[in-house]
């Protein structure tokens, strides 16, 4: 046993075991060569299993930097179904000095671990994402020699969903936490996707191309730019939700007589449940229309939580949304939603919430992000003390789109301070009171992905403030 693996694991929680802990010359790491990782400070890299039940099976991975360590820990969440550990989300704030950690969410075996599996539903939904913040709070400790000053978590899609789990379950756990186009109503956001995939998947409809989701922007941009709130030549709306889908519209755009309903079913979402999943103009930003008519691959990457409680061999055609729905929603919405909207515990903790959503997304609504705003308003009243939402012109989900492309992550060509980089502006409010009034998401010459790899690669910015519930948005 190495002499540094020795001395952490006397600070592990319990449950948890340490299956590497190495030092980490500072170089390149090529292991993603459309993001390749460049001039990485030399860092200690601990690797730990954690098992809270014999169920479980979650990884995580912290890295330490050996020199110029703030005082801080920043932990990163996933994405989709997670299973695996991304050293690229742990690089950035490695970079800035933080103490960075991650994890696989427990689903390292595939998703359909969690067939059955009610451990993998707990783990999944909350339970790794806070032991991975104890572990990585007491390891960080334990090697400095002294207490994490402050705790950050930047998250977005499912670290979304980890980012509104640990303000909500765990209020404790950080005090700045970002969450990006969170996918926080979890059960019900599936739902609204299982029943687009059903209806653009139907017998006789015709399969959309890209070539129409580029006609159904450019009809969006051209006649809608007063509804969408579209200013000047931009390629986006600032505000889609505004706009009003109709027959003629998408009729203007090509839509075919075997598509129409099932369009405007799509735009029209789950009255009741959750708003329609497609945003207006945000049909070119990938993972939209031919995304869902992808019938196999999006069957096998979005509908696992529902395998999880009907089983592998489920025909998804067949699902019921009311039987069915009920079913899923009894089973697993305990587990996976984070729909509280009293963060009182939280705010009294003195945490800051940061919530940004592109406007530009094409798989999680930014209606959503509002709609968790408004109803934390109205229980808690203005909560913009603590907690903010900016709407991020032109972004696509999370990352890339028509408008603005990076706050969350910190491309290395994104500015390294408080108005462009997310962890920073909440480094700010934390620790020295500047509650955001605006940020400045950057935006690239050309995306993905070699423009923001490169120090140069700045095109634009634009000025965004915080959403008003007035409807008064700057």
């Amino acid at each position: 046993m190495s002499d540094l693996k020795e001395k952490l694991m006397h600070f592990l929680p319990e449950n948890c075991e340490i299956t590497r802990a190495e030092t980490v010359p500072a170089g390149d790491d090529k292991s993603l060569p459309m993001m390749p990782l460049k001039n990485i400070p030399e860092h200690v890299a601990v690797c730990v299993t954690a098992r809270p039940v014999p169920e479980s099976n979650i990884r995580i991975e912290l890295w330490l930097p050996v020199s110029g360590w703030n005082g801080d820990l920043a932990g990163v969440g996933n994405g989709g179904a997670a299973g695996m550990i991304l050293p690229m989300m742990l690089a950035g704030p490695l970079k800035l000095g933080f103490a960075s950690v991650t994890t696989d969410l427990g689903t390292s075996a595939g998703p359909d671990c969690g067939i059955g599996n009610k451990a993998v539903w707990d783990d999944f939904g909350h339970r790794a994402t806070h032991i991975m913040t104890a572990v990585g709070q007491a390891l960080t400790a334990g090697y400095y020699g002294e207490q994490v000053r402050h705790s950050y978590f930047i998250g977005g899609s499912t670290g979304g969903q980890q980012a509104f789990s640990e303000a909500q379950r765990y209020p404790e756990d950080y005090d700045g936490i970002l969450a990006c186009a969170p996918a926080y109503d979890r059960v019900n956001l599936h739902l609204a996707f299982l029943r687009d995939w059903q209806r653009l998947n139907a017998e006789g409809v015709r399969p959309f191309t890209k070539r129409q989701e580029k006609k159904l922007v450019r009809t969006f941009l051209k006649k809608c730019a007063a509804q969408g709130q579209r200013l000047n030549k931009d390629k986006f709306f600032y505000r889609p939700d505004r706009i009003t889908v109709t027959r003629e519209l998408l009729k203007d755009a090509g839509v075919d007589k075997t598509q129409l309903d099932a369009l405007m079913a799509v735009y029209k979402g789950l009255p009741g449940v959750y708003e329609g999943t497609l945003t207006p103009g945000s049909e070119g930003s990938g993972m939209a229309l031919v995304h869902r008519c992808e019938k196999t691959n999006f069957e096998k990457s979005y509908f696992y939580l529902f395998r999880w409680v009907l089983g592998e061999d489920f025909n998804f055609m067949d699902f019921d949304l009311n039987r069915d729905g009920t079913l899923v929603r009894e089973a697993l919405s305990s587990h996976l939603d984070a729909v509280n909207t009293d963060l009182t515990a939280f705010k009294n903790h003195g945490g800051k919430l940061l919530l940004v959503h592109g406007t530009a997304d094409p798989i999680i609504p930014m209606t959503s992000s509002i709609r968790y705003y408004e109803d934390v308003q109205k229980t808690m009243g203005d909560p913009s003390g603590f907690f903010r939402l900016f709407l991020l012109p032109g972004m696509a989900h999370i990352t890339g789109g028509p408008g603005v492309q990076d706050y969350v992550y910190g491309m290395p060509a994104t500015p390294k301070d408080e108005k462009h980089l997310g962890l920073l502006t909440l480094k700010a409010w934390v620790e020295e009171g500047k509650a955001p009034d605006e940020i400045c998401p950057a935006a690239f010459k050309k995306f993905p992905p070699l423009a923001a790899f490169k120090e140069n690669g700045m095109a634009w910015e634009r000025t965004v403030t915080p959403y008003q519930s007035d409807d008064t948005e700057g």
